[in-house]
């Protein structure tokens, strides 16, 4: 079977992309909060040993903070830009594909591998059912007879 792909919905694809770029600016924004907060707790190991200055004092301790407003910062700004670059995408794919034609695709259809019944033999196949044609003669079951 070919198939062509002549429109992506941007709306449909802009919600998708929201929660897959939202969940992976979660998961980065979680490893930038671990590595601003053990960066600050590093300084803070240096400055005891070296005399820190109050104002570095004041630093480290926000970093907790500052760890949770990267992390909440990052989450929004992955969702909100990629659903805003897949939106442009496929818009740009919808006026080129109008204009030149859409990606073909050939499909293949897979076998199934739902298990037979148990009672029924291994090369039995299923009755055929046609619904569009009604299964009496209109002419009656004795227009073969005359």
């Amino acid at each position: 079977m070919r198939y062509q792909l002549k429109r992506i919905d941007p709306w449909s694809a802009c919600k998708i992309t929201f929660l897959i770029a939202g969940a992976v600016g979660f998961v980065i924004g979680a490893l930038y909060a671990v590595a601003i907060t053990m960066m600050a707790s590093f300084m803070g190991m240096m400055g005891m040993s070296e005399g820190m200055p109050d104002e570095m004092g004041y630093i480290v301790g926000a970093t907790g903070l500052i760890a949770v407003v990267a992390w909440i910062v990052l989450t929004i700004l992955y969702a909100v830009l990629g659903a805003l670059v897949v939106s442009l995408g496929t818009w740009l794919y919808n006026l080129l594909a109008g204009a030149m034609g859409g990606v073909t695709m050939t499909l293949e259809t897979i076998p199934s591998v739902i298990p037979a019944p148990a009672d029924a033999p291994a090369d039995a196949t299923p009755p055929a059912t046609d619904t569009s044609t009604p299964s009496t003669d209109p002419a009656g079951p004795d227009s073969q007879a005359s």
